[in-house]
């Protein structure tokens, strides 16, 4: 018998029912329903649900509706901060009108997302831009100051998001220090911290679920069988009835890097310019601090530019004696001592200089500690690696695995979770995610909702015959004609997906002039404005990689066409894979089968999701990695794939351009694979 929760849940999104009264257009969806349900008995019996729920599920109001009716205080999770956004402005506000049920939201982001007024203030008299062109900004950062009543920079008219100005003024932890700031009674962060611990429903991203994690983890209050540390989220997420994690998929690799620990040159850089700073200002002692901070900064320099070269990711150098990193990397070290030695005791802190010098000296310690721990990492069980990208480069220590971490700190409870995205499952099973997220040994319920597209005849997957494989040097090339000739079918309206930065500079060299249409290149703005831009076009292509594989919501005619370069496999040289590769075949199983195998299914299918977003698109995939249709593995791919016709011959790609654009919408005859 369902329990009165579950009969709320069912006259809500009932015919006839509240949604359907205020939604134009609403329809009954019997998988929205079926999940609806299951996370309803799961919050009545302090369950763990995992649910697959594929797009056009409608699995957003499936969690909200029976989250908000139990009453709970419940914290959302979302993949990135622009679905944080959607559901606090559009779902959210739909589901209140709806149900006339009285409940509260709040969104909370990470420390850097607020505006800091003992920051701004110093800012305000002193402005300072690393980039001159950022000077434009600066009587639209001092009208969002004086009118904000949040402090979310995101709400900053004229003025990106990602604008470095923004780390000058933002409430970064290391620059936060609450004893001395006599601004804590109008912090922004603060209140919404406030807000949050007062709302029935608290909106954060997976970055700040997990980073909070980790930070309890490190203090040591979210020990298994520690009840006043659990979901208490220290200082930052409130005590929590229920929690969901939307487009759970991400979940691991983001616990991976909150779990892990980082440090950047450019983190390096900023702490010299701003003890320098300081130093100016202050005069007098201050001025010993000049020479300290410079040779800090070179230092710095040095061992980066020591840790190795490679076009992203590549293993860190171990830093044992006689290695030139190791030399490098003990310089940095002694560099970092010396300036903290003297910020703590060789330097007078004037009292009304607006000098904070016990933030600087955190600061310096913070980057010796993280420093040493990722040169100590223990190879058994986490991976030392660095990133070049340009100019930035960064070190990191990750875990091989963070299943145990979450299995001891976040699964024993008795609190009701929700795991939840379009690609949990590997054929039909969701036991490979489960064992990624510590979920194994868990008494999990699970639910699998299909597709309720009709991809059979509005969609088709063409892998195209004559390619050469994509280890041939010749593969780009190919690849660039082919989908050259593709995008003539389609008309534009594509978006387009790299597994490498190798095949999309070729793409883009190729496409660009040769075709009439609008192209977008990953770099060449922020990702919002590309995807906005390209949302707003019917007829233009949008080239990318990783970032653009999820996340993208591109209904209608705009994104009518995919093309994904090759199978996504991850890199066996990337050092995190490599690791994890390592130790999986150090307990005796094979990594292919066991995690190269099911992530790159996963990923795959994660791409081909980006087509069919509601029920009247349609589209063609195109994968020009013959190995799907060749290789024994293939069929794995095939088989985790939506039931769309196959073809290998372009002018059925042709044809079903054709017969949709022209606005017959017959299906085409096609299956051959």
């Amino acid at each position: 018998m369902p329990g009165d929760l579950a009969r709320k849940v069912g006259l809500a999104l009932s015919p006839g029912g509240p949604l359907s009264r205020a939604m134009k257009g609403y329809e009954p969806r019997p998988g929205q329903l079926r999940m609806a349900l299951a996370w309803a008995d799961a919050l009545e019996s302090s369950r763990v649900l995992v649910s697959e729920a594929a797009t056009g599920i409608g699995k957003t109001l499936a969690y909200l509706v029976p989250s908000i009716l139990s009453g709970r205080k419940t914290v959302v999770s979302t993949g990135t901060r622009t679905l944080q956004q959607q559901l606090v402005e559009n779902d959210i506000p739909l589901v209140r009108d709806a149900i006339q049920y009285p409940f509260s939201c709040a969104v909370l982001k990470g420390r850097a997302n607020y505006l800091c007024l003992r920051r701004w203030r110093r800012f305000r008299e002193e402005p300072m831009f690393e980039f001159a062109r950022e000077a434009a900004y600066f009587d639209a950062m001092q009208a969002f100051a004086g009118a904000t009543r949040t402090g979310d920079v995101s709400e900053a008219s004229g003025v990106p998001e990602e604008a470095r100005v923004w780390g000058e003024v933002n409430a970064r932890s290391e620059m936060c220090d609450p004893s001395g700031c006599g601004e804590t009674d109008r912090c922004h962060l603060l209140e919404a911290r406030r807000r949050a611990a007062e709302a029935d429903v608290v909106v954060v991203n997976h970055h700040l679920f997990f980073a909070d994690l980790a930070l309890r983890l490190r203090l040591g209050s979210a020990r298994p069988g520690d009840d006043e540390g659990r979901w208490r989220h220290g200082e930052v997420l409130p005590q929590a009835d229920a929690v969901v994690f939307d487009e759970a998929h991400g979940i691991e690799e983001t616990a991976s890097l909150f779990f892990g620990v980082s440090v950047s040159l450019g983190r390096a850089r900023e702490l010299a310019r701003d003890v320098k700073r300081s130093a100016g200002r202050a005069g007098g002692g201050w001025t010993g601090l000049l020479p300290l901070a410079e040779r800090f900064r070179l230092a710095a320099e040095s061992a980066f530019d020591a840790a190795g070269e490679g076009d992203s990711r590549f293993p860190l150098p171990e830093p044992g004696y006689g290695s030139r990193f190791g030399e490098k990397a003990a310089a940095l070290n002694r560099a970092a001592e010396e300036l903290a030695f003297s910020l703590s005791d060789g330097v007078p802190g004037p009292a009304d200089s607006g000098i904070d010098r016990d933030a600087l000296l955190r600061r310096v310690r913070s980057f010796r500690e993280d420093l040493d721990a990722v040169l100590s990492a223990d190879s058994s069980t986490a991976v030392a690696w660095a990133e070049r990208r340009g100019g930035s480069v960064s070190l990191h220590r990750t875990p091989v695995e963070v299943s145990p971490l979450l299995s001891g700190s976040l699964w024993e409870d008795p609190v009701p979770s929700l795991l939840t995205s379009a690609t949990l499952s590997v054929s039909g099973d969701l036991g490979y995610f489960r064992d990624r997220v510590g979920l194994a040994r868990v008494d999990a319920r699970e639910l699998i909702v299909d597709n309720e597209f009709d991809f059979g005849r509005r969609a088709l997957f063409y892998v195209p015959r004559g390619l050469p494989e994509p280890s041939d040097p010749a593969f780009p090339a190919a690849a660039a004609r082919e989908t050259r000739e593709i995008l003539e079918c389609s008309g534009g309206g594509a978006l387009v997906l790299c597994t490498s930065y190798r095949t999309l500079s070729a793409l883009t060299e190729a496409l660009r002039g040769a075709l009439p249409y609008t192209i977008y290149v990953q770099g060449d703005a922020p990702r919002g404005q590309l995807l906005r831009e390209f949302r707003e076009g019917e007829d233009t292509v949008l080239i990318g990689t990783g970032t653009f594989w999820e996340g993208v919501d591109v209904p209608g005619e705009s994104l009518r066409c995919v093309v994904i370069d090759k199978l996504p496999f991850a890199s066996p040289s990337d050092p995190v894979t490599s690791a994890r590769i390592r130790a999986l075949r150090e307990r005796g199983e094979d990594p292919f089968d066991a995690y190269q195998l099911p992530e790159a299914v996963l990923a795959l299918r994660q791409g081909v999701g980006r087509l069919l977003r509601r029920g009247d698109d349609y589209g063609v995939v195109a994968l020009l990695d013959l190995r799907v249709a060749t290789r024994g593995y293939g069929g794995m791919f095939r088989a985790n794939l939506p039931p769309m016709k196959w073809t290998r011959a372009r002018d059925d790609v042709a044809a079903f351009f054709r017969r949709f654009r022209g606005g017959r919408e017959e299906g085409i005859e096609g299956g051959e694979t």
